[in-house]
């Protein structure tokens, strides 16, 4: 694929942003979707690079943010795919039967800890309604786990899938997202996205770890060794979340994240009432690896 970057207007950008030119100003010389989507591809590289200062990532991160607030509140956007961005830096979580997307993306700070941004776009009636989110993993409540979360306390992760749902009359949105974290460790984020008062909140009391756990939580974040991946995903055949199983490289490792691998062997969620239950997830069921996982292979890059 062949993304066409304009050297002069990355060059402007740049010059704008270190003279301390208004952002807004320069996200609204863009008026098109295409145009906002090229005006992105050509800057969306630097919140990324190594060679670059934290102030200017997080000042091109902020101008992509804003850029992305405007545009998405035209209704011709909504049916624009953006699928440059989906398939470079910004993934866009969205169903064919959900009233939202969320654009999101990250910046990589210089010392190798993950920040993250979003945009949420929201389709209500003939209005489109977008909100900001950035990442405040630093100040979050001591509690965080376990309580329900603001737009300006959002946990920042890059939502890979969406899944609509309605608990009650209560419209939500099941949440998929990987945060790289920090130079240690990656997270996969399973939350819950919905609206009062036409204000985005995070996190409802749905998931138990087993049959016998009496209290939900309202999110689950898994944390394991910077070097592998972890499958968490809905899976609509069955209509279940699959969560592949953590364990410890070695067992002197057991209660260190730093060092939790897959195991290869899988959970899942599993809808009861208006709760989401976590079950072993045997053969018999719709899912199965495709890829065999050697865990001993795994092992070899573990540091010891």
């Amino acid at each position: 694929m062949i993304i066409h970057r304009p050297s002069l207007m990355y060059i402007i950008v740049l010059l704008l942003l270190f003279i301390g030119f208004p952002k807004s100003t320069i996200a609204q010389t863009e008026s098109t979707p295409q145009e906002v989507e090229e005006f992105i591809l050509s800057i969306n590289d630097i919140p990324l690079r190594s060679d670059t200062t934290d102030e200017a990532k997080i000042n091109v991160a902020r101008l992509i943010q804003e850029s992305l607030l405007e545009i998405l509140q035209k209704p011709e956007s909504w049916d624009y795919p953006f699928e440059l961005l989906r398939l470079s830096t910004i993934p866009i979580a969205s169903h064919p039967k959900a009233d939202i997307r969320i654009f999101s993306y990250n910046l990589i700070l210089n010392n190798g800890v993950f920040h993250q941004y979003a945009v949420i776009q929201r389709k209500k009636k003939r209005e489109l309604i977008t909100y900001a989110l950035i990442d405040t993993a630093q100040k979050l409540p001591e509690r965080h786990f376990e309580s329900s979360l603001s737009s300006d306390q959002w946990i920042g992760c890059i939502y890979y899938q969406l899944q609509p749902f309605k608990i009650g009359k209560t419209q939500t949105y099941m949440l998929f997202g990987f945060d790289g974290h920090n130079k240690n460790s990656n997270r996969s984020i399973l939350d819950v996205l919905y609206f009062e008062d036409d204000e985005p909140l995070f996190g409802y009391e749905l998931f138990r770890t087993s049959e016998e756990d009496p209290t939900p939580e309202p999110r689950e974040i898994f944390e394991y060794h910077k070097s592998v991946k972890l499958t968490l995903r809905y899976q609509e055949e069955g209509k279940h979340i699959v969560i592949e199983d953590l364990v410890p490289s070695q067992p002197q490792f057991k209660g260190n994240p730093f060092y939790y691998i897959p195991s290869g062997d899988y959970h899942a969620y599993f809808q009861e009432g208006k709760t989401w239950v976590k079950k072993v997830l045997t053969d018999d069921l719709p899912f199965a690896p495709k890829v065999p996982i050697d865990v001993d292979e795994i092992k070899k890059d573990i540091p010891r």
